[in-house]
């Protein structure tokens, strides 16, 4: 597979290079130039609370188990959006790393360079520790001869703190496990390929991700009809679409959609403001746009601007779900990411945006998705518990460090083993869930004082 994937690759490079002799300037094949050795980097910004909060990264290195470190593997200095309540992924680009295996990633943030834009529109200046050290779970084996993905996330609310001297920002960032579900959004398609979908990701820097669709998957067209079959989607599927998915983001370059989601490519700006008014006679809103969002990057609009939102054909949704709204259940104060179709001047009046889809995010942000990981001391069938205990770093609950966490695992909570060596996995019961011998990784929801609810288990066997 991996080898066939490889010359489809080539194949794709070879043809961009040839219509790059017979189209310069065409940006739509630079996309297609790849190279190997890359790690990309994707962010998860969801926090639940805090504003945008952004820093220019200088430098990036990772730390190998003996404790030494590669050189800078970062190009140039980039801006990284590190929170967003959209919850919007971000992206970095790490080229050129060795053959390896580590456990966390540095990044070097520019003092001086921190900001962060609250939900009113106030810019202030942010400071941080320089060194941003993010462990990486069950490590990150690379192999420079491919490219490999890793996504990271935050498990910490209220990363923005004042402080006698100012703003600070503290916040906990891990790299998730292998398969951690994600939104995806703003691929590229270059190439169906029987059941999967070649494309890339300019927020991370135009990295190559292999979308592959789940038995379970869900498909659909934001400009078209909500339920399409399989077969219909990848039929219609073209390399001017934007797709968007959910699903697992393996290390290895591959995606398991659980729900993809189809639109007409539009390379302009995402609005993302806070709704100050409601007009239902004609279906629209007025938008106070804090910040324009394009391809992963964020640009911060000072002061605020109003605008008038035409809703009537706009696909409205929650992020990171398929829960889809009514324009009735909009709320002032509401923040709003609007993708542009059409936008119209209007003198004298507020500037008229026809949209094509809406996302409206929980009124508290998008919540916080926290990963934890330790050893499984025991497994209550009966009440179908595990409790785990810490191994190596701390279980951290509502902030608060705890001895042991208990583990309530629902009869439909997804369960997986994975083995030892290598990214096989196969699904599990509770039953199967060895005490005293398994490492466990979960998500869930906090339910009370170091109890949570599963969302998904992984364990291995130690």
């Amino acid at each position: 597979m991996m080898k066939q994937r490889a010359m489809i690759l080539l194949s794709l490079c070879l043809s961009a290079a040839f219509a790059a002799c017979s189209r310069s300037g065409d940006g739509s094949v630079a996309s297609l130039t790849q190279t190997t050795g890359s790690v990309y980097v994707v962010v998860d910004t969801a926090t639940g609370r805090d504003g945008i909060v952004q820093f220019q990264v200088g430098a990036a290195v990772f730390k190998r188990l003996d404790g030494t470190t590669t050189g800078n593997v970062l190009a140039i200095p980039s801006v990284v959006t590190f929170t967003d309540p959209s919850g919007e992924l971000s992206g970095l680009q790490l080229k050129s790393v060795p053959t390896g295996e580590y456990d966390s990633l540095h990044l070097m943030l520019v003092p001086g360079s921190g900001t962060v834009l609250f939900a009113d529109g106030s810019r202030l200046p942010l400071t941080s520790n320089a060194d941003l050290e993010i462990p990486i779970a069950d490590r990150l084996q690379h192999d420079a001869t491919s490219n490999t993905w890793l996504a990271v996330g935050h498990n910490f609310a209220n990363t923005v703190l004042t402080t006698g001297t100012g703003l600070v920002w503290s916040p906990q960032l891990s790299g998730r496990i292998d398969g951690s579900t994600h939104e995806v959004d703003g691929l590229r398609p270059l190439l169906v390929d029987g059941d999967e979908v070649i494309t890339t990701l300019p927020t991370a820097g135009d990295g190559v991700l292999y979308v592959e669709f789940a038995p379970t998957c869900t498909f659909a067209d934001v400009d078209g009809p909500q339920g399409l079959t399989r077969a219909q989607f990848l039929r219609d599927l073209d390399r001017e679409d934007d797709l968007r998915v959910i699903g697992e983001v393996r290390r290895d370059g591959r995606c398991v959609a659980e729900h993809a989601r189809v639109s007409r490519r539009n390379d302009g700006p995402r609005l993302l403001g806070r709704i100050v008014e409601l007009r239902p006679a004609s279906t629209s809103f007025v938008l106070r746009v804090l910040a324009e969002t394009r391809r992963g990057d964020r640009r911060r609009l000072d002061p605020p601007i109003d605008v008038l939102v035409m809703a009537s054909d706009a696909l409205i949704h929650r992020p990171n779900t398929r829960e889809f709204l009514a324009f009735e259940h909009l709320l002032v104060g509401d923040l709003a990411k609007v993708k542009v179709r059409s936008r119209t001047e209007v003198p004298g009046g507020l500037t008229e945006i026809v949209a094509s889809e809406i996302e409206v995010p929980r009124r508290d942000g998008e919540p916080l998705r926290p990963e934890w990981q330790g050893q499984v001391q025991a497994v209550d069938l009966a009440t179908r518990t595990i409790v785990v205990q810490p191994r190596g770093e701390p279980i951290v609950i509502n902030g608060e460090s705890v001895p042991f966490a208990r583990v309530r695992v629902g009869i439909d909570t997804p369960m997986q083993r994975r083995e030892r060596n290598g990214p096989g996995r196969t699904a599990i019961t509770l039953e199967q869930v060895v005490a005293g011998q398994d490492r466990i990784w979960w998500r869930g929801t906090v339910t009370g004082p170091a109890t949570t609810a599963a969302t998904w288990v992984r364990v291995r066997h130690e």
